[in-house]
C-alpha cells in the first residue's frame, strides 16, 4: 500500500491506507482549493438533495432504457441513501479494523460535493481528528457516536424530508449498507473477519441500526424494509429484503 510521509499525522496516514482498499474507504483530505465540497449540512439541503436525486434518478433511467419519469422518484431516494451510508461505513470500519483509529466522521467534519459523482464523494476537513480504538466495543462505540447518531441520522432525516421516503426504507437501507461494507472489507483482510463480524453485530444492536434489521438464526441478515429497487426493471428484490422469504423466485443477485 502507498505510505504518506513519515512525519504525517497518524490520521493522514490511515486515510492514505485506506484509498488504496477502493473507492468507498477514500476520504479526501486536504480538500483540494477550488473544489465545489461542501460542509455535510449544506450536501443534505433540500436543494442539493432535490438536485442529487434527480441526477441520480436520470442516470438509473439511462441504464435501463426508461424515461426518467418512469422511474419511482422513490427509488433514486434510496439509492443516493445507501450510497452515502456506505461511504460512512466503509472508512469507520476500516480505520477501526485495520489501523484501531476511527476517522471523524461527524457532520462537523464531513465535507462532500453536492452533485452526484463530484470531485470529492466524501472528505473530512482535519484528517488528524478520530479516535483511537482498542477493542470490537470500542470501535462499535466511536462509530455509534461519530456515524450513527450524527451523520447517519442527519442523512435519514434530510432523505426522508426532501425525497419524501419512508425512514423504515432508510434505516433498513444503512443497515444492510453495514452488513455489506462489513462483507467487502472481509473479503480485503480475511485474517480479520472474526473481528469485522463482531463490529458489525454490536452496531446492529446499537437502537437506531437495529430498526433496520438483524441476524435470523441461520445468520443471514435480513433488514425491515425494502430498498424499492425491485421497480427497475431486471432487478429483482435483493437477498437480504424483507419481502425475500415470501417471494424467493425473486431474489437476485442484482444490487
Amino acid at each position: 500500500m502507498t505510505q504518506p510521509p513519515s512525519d504525517a499525522p497518524e490520521g493522514a496516514r490511515v486515510l492514505t491506507d485506506l484509498r488504496s482498499l477502493g473507492g468507498f474507504y477514500a476520504l479526501v483530505s486536504p480538500v483540494p482549493a477550488g473544489s465545489d465540497a461542501l460542509p455535510w449540512a449544506e450536501v443534505l439541503a433540500e436543494d442539493a438533495l432535490t438536485a442529487r436525486f434527480a441526477a441520480v434518478r436520470a442516470a438509473l433511467a439511462a441504464s435501463t432504457g426508461m424515461q426518467p419519469p418512469a422511474v419511482d422518484a422513490r427509488v433514486a431516494v434510496s439509492a443516493t441513501q445507501v450510497g452515502l451510508a456506505s461511504r460512512l461505513w466503509s472508512p469507520a470500519l476500516g480505520g477501526a479494523v485495520l489501523h484501531g483509529w476511527v476517522p471523524d466522521l461527524s457532520s462537523a467534519n464531513l465535507v462532500a460535493s453536492p452533485v452526484h459523482r463530484g470531485a470529492v464523494p466524501l472528505g473530512v476537513r482535519d484528517a488528524s481528528a478520530g479516535v483511537a480504538v482498542g477493542s470490537a466495543a470500542e470501535a462499535a462505540e466511536a462509530i455509534a457516536r461519530l456515524v450513527v447518531r450524527d451523520s447517519l441520522a442527519q442523512l435519514h432525516t434530510a432523505c426522508s424530508a426532501v425525497g419524501r421516503t419512508a425512514v423504515r426504507v432508510l434505516v433498513s437501507n444503512s443497515a444492510s449498507a453495514l452488513t455489506g461494507a462489513g462483507r467487502v472489507l472481509a473479503g480485503q483482510a480475511p485474517e480479520h473477519t472474526d473481528q469485522i463480524g463482531e463490529i458489525v453485530r454490536l452496531l446492529l444492536a446499537v437502537p437506531e441500526v437495529a430498526a433496520g434489521g438483524g441476524f435470523s438464526p441461520d445468520g443471514s441478515f435480513l433488514r425491515s424494509g425494502c430498498c424499492l429497487f425491485y421497480r427497475i426493471p431486471e432487478h429483482g428484490l435483493c437477498p437480504d429484503c424483507v419481502l425475500a422469504p415470501a417471494h424467493p423466485e425473486q431474489v437476485t443477485e442484482a444490487h
